[in-house]
């Protein structure tokens, strides 16, 4: 009994308050000499869906845990994170709650990425006057000088990811980091099932971010 209830304890540590998860991911600053190349926003639809065997979380907490982590990695501001399959009344924890995500990072301006983009814009406007609507406007293919920055994953029992965040990183890494455009340089994941021991998440990703103006 004693470990089924330090579960459901990990499950509705999603329940904290923004503030309490305040703490990000360590994030290697990248030098100010590195070579910059030209990059452009790339936003991507994912409809993510979290199967916890170890800790659930609640809708609430897991679209505010998910958009921190947004943040932390660099994606456009003005990203969604929706949450959906949610069926507990009172917002406690789900076991397979469901996030509508849309967000923008940057990708390296390749032909293929841009001849994508303009695929994708072309198709927008055809879509907008069949509809009667005015055209999307083509902002998003802008290009701007970005560097390398790495992002550091690491739980801590203080922190924003903890040890029973180990398989919701290892199914971000898949279904969000890759798809978004990061690039996954460590990965050393011990996630095993009904298992809290400190240090199992070891995970580094290389993103792409903008070079400040000067």
């Amino acid at each position: 009994m004693k470990v089924v209830r330090f579960l459901v304890l990990a499950a509705l540590s999603g329940l904290a308050p923004a503030a309490v998860l305040a703490q990000s991911p360590a994030a290697v600053a990248t030098p100010d000499d590195q070579a910059a190349v030209m990059a452009v926003w790339v936003e991507k639809k994912i409809d993510f869906t979290y199967w916890g065997v170890t800790a659930h979380h609640s809708c609430d907490g897991l679209k505010n845990k998910v958009s921190s982590i947004l943040k932390d990695i660099g994606a456009r501001p003005g990203y969604k994170v929706t949450a959906r399959s949610c069926f507990n009344p009172r917002h406690g924890a789900e076991w397979t709650p469901m996030l509508n995500i849309v967000a923008a990072m940057p990708r390296a301006a390749t032909p293929e990425v841009l001849a994508a983009l303009a695929k994708d814009q072309s198709q927008r406007e055809l879509a907008a006057r069949a509809g009667g609507k005015s055209a999307p406007s083509a902002e998003a293919a802008a290009e701007f000088p970005a560097r390398t920055r790495r992002v550091d994953f690491r739980d801590s029992p203080t922190g924003l990811l903890q040890p029973g965040d180990c398989e919701l990183v290892e199914q971000l890494r898949n279904q969000v980091f890759v798809p978004l455009g990061a690039k996954i340089v460590v990965d050393r994941m011990g996630c095993v099932p009904h298992t809290l021991n400190n240090g199992i998440i070891v995970l580094s990703i290389d993103v792409l971010e903008p070079v400040p103006a000067k």
